[in-house]
């Protein structure tokens, strides 16, 4: 249930926009399960900040939850929602660890159903897809749902053998990239085997304006900040790479100058 503040006398040079002052979660009975206020502010006859809220169902693999999204204004670019999660833990309706976020947008539920092995009964979490902004590109980040535990965990960490043991690495994931040609008709790009700049000689590949470009995949470190009063989660502050084919030759590249050169600006 939203509930809604609207304007007594809305200005005749814009649509009327209310803004949400609290939001409650109901039982079948009409009893407050949970309950949230949100703050607004009013500037020259219009509401300057602001705040919405939706809400829609999950289900899961073998439990079903209630994804709450709250979007204020204004923002700042690329930012998402702020999500929480509600499912039954012990037949009592709790929220899931913290709110959380991140720089783009929900994409849905990937269920996982419970598996038998042998008498007994598996149940695996569910991972939520989310559609998050590198600075260069789209990615697509997994977050895990642990309905047996009720919290929330990142959803891949991937990891390379050392000289010195095991490392974080970064993990392949699904891109989108929205390519812009430049001005340039020739220039060239650092291209390595594998996505680390600590193994092999790059080749030097040449690029030109009509050369074949294909996005073949992204490779990141995923980041999740669970210090503060909201989960931030995305992607490392470090150089996300691209794997690329140019002309038929594939390999991977990670500076901005090489993103230039194939037409992926830094934008946002």
């Amino acid at each position: 249930m939203l509930h809604l503040k609207r304007l007594a006398r809305a200005r005749p040079d814009r649509l009327e926009e209310p803004a949400l002052s609290s939001l409650a979660i109901l039982d079948a009975s009409g009893a407050i399960l949970h309950r949230e206020t949100f703050s607004y502010a009013l500037e020259a006859g219009a509401f300057s900040e602001s705040c919405m809220a939706s809400a829609q169902l999950l289900k899961g693999g073998f439990a079903t939850g209630l994804l709450i999204g709250v979007a204020c204004w204004p923002s700042a670019p690329s930012s998402g929602e702020v999500w929480e999660l509600f499912g039954l833990l012990n037949g009592k309706l709790r929220r899931f660890g913290k709110p959380f976020t991140t720089d783009g947008a929900f994409l849905g539920l990937i269920p996982n159903p419970p598996q038998k092995r042998g008498k007994a009964t598996l149940f695996l979490p569910d991972v939520m897809h989310f559609r998050v902004w590198t600075g260069n590109f789209h990615v697509t980040v997994p977050v895990r749902v642990d309905w047996m535990q009720g919290r929330l965990m990142p959803g891949q960490r991937c990891f390379e053998q050392t000289g010195n043991g095991l490392r974080e690495s970064g993990c392949e994931v699904p891109v989108e990239v929205e390519r812009v040609l430049g001005d340039q008709d020739l220039t060239f790009v650092r291209l390595f085997a594998e996505a680390t700049a600590d193994m092999g000689v790059p080749r030097h590949v040449v690029v030109r304006k009509d050369s074949r470009v294909e996005i073949l995949g992204a490779k990141i470190k995923l980041s999740w900040d669970a210090s503060h009063e909201v989960i931030f989660f995305g992607v490392d502050d470090q150089d996300p790479w691209l794997k690329v084919s140019i002309d038929g030759q594939e390999g991977w590249i990670h500076t901005q100058e090489d993103f230039d050169a194939v037409g992926v600006p830094q934008a946002g």
